[in-house]
């Protein structure tokens, strides 16, 4: 393998650790817009009960 080919590889592979390191980081996005989005729904479902218990 010459120096040129050696290269190419490298290259080839630190793309390949970028493209690792964004879907990691959009993993990571996604998984915590689903974690506040549950904590909302159920802040919202809470207050729903007690308004509920209150009314009657």
């Amino acid at each position: 393998m010459n120096i040129n080919q050696v290269r190419e590889h490298l290259h080839r592979l630190i793309d390949e650790v970028d493209d690792i390191y964004v879907l990691n980081g959009l993993y990571r996005n996604l998984v915590a817009d689903k974690r506040q989005r549950e904590e909302y729904e159920r802040e919202q479902s809470e207050k729903a009960e007690k308004g509920a218990k209150k009314r009657k």
